[in-house]
């Protein structure tokens, strides 16, 4: 009899140090996605942290917001993005892909419109970063409902930021 209860434990000591083990991976994958989040186009802001200041002096339309708005905004939309990828990373590896593709392209807005200051260039790229997300949206959607309503406030800003960048196009 103790010897089964020995074998029982030992067993069930495993299972629990497996079990730990594996959700130690899950966590870990999952810190790096919202580490990579935060961190590519971040990077991105910071080498380009001077050029920010141009947006004071365009012609803006009555409906931009402060400056100070936009990083508490995107840092939000970072977190929801990378909540969102998270519940469906596992179901088709296409949708990191896929994820990882439209971060790009989000970080590549800032250089183009900042430094280069082309806003045509711009509107163009964040015409292709929306139809990303919404394919991307439409993706996820069909893994998780939930993950693909976590997309909706980044639809909804980049549909605004367009609204801006088109204005800055015309009167700039």
């Amino acid at each position: 009899m103790l010897k089964h209860l020995l074998i029982h434990i030992l067993i069930n000591k495993t299972l629990v140090n497996t079990y730990n083990s594996d959700m130690k991976k899950i966590f870990n994958k999952n810190i790096i996605i919202i580490v990579l989040t935060f961190l590519i186009p971040g990077l991105i802001a910071f080498i380009i942290r001077d050029s920010f200041s141009t947006y004071k002096l365009l012609a803006r339309p009555r409906l931009s917001p402060p400056g100070i708005i936009f990083p508490i905004v995107w840092n939000i939309l970072y977190l929801l993005m990378s909540i969102s990828v998270i519940l469906v990373k596992e179901k088709d590896r296409n949708n990191l892909k896929i994820y990882y593709i439209q971060i790009i392209l989000n970080a590549l807005w800032s250089p183009i419109f900042f430094v280069l200051k082309n806003y045509l260039l711009a509107l163009i790229e964040l015409n292709i970063l929306l139809i990303t997300v919404l394919f991307m949206f439409y993706k996820f959607c069909r893994e998780s409902k939930v993950s693909g309503y976590l997309l909706i406030p980044y639809l909804i800003w980049l549909i605004y930021a367009m609204y801006l960048n088109y204005y800055v196009y015309l009167y700039n």
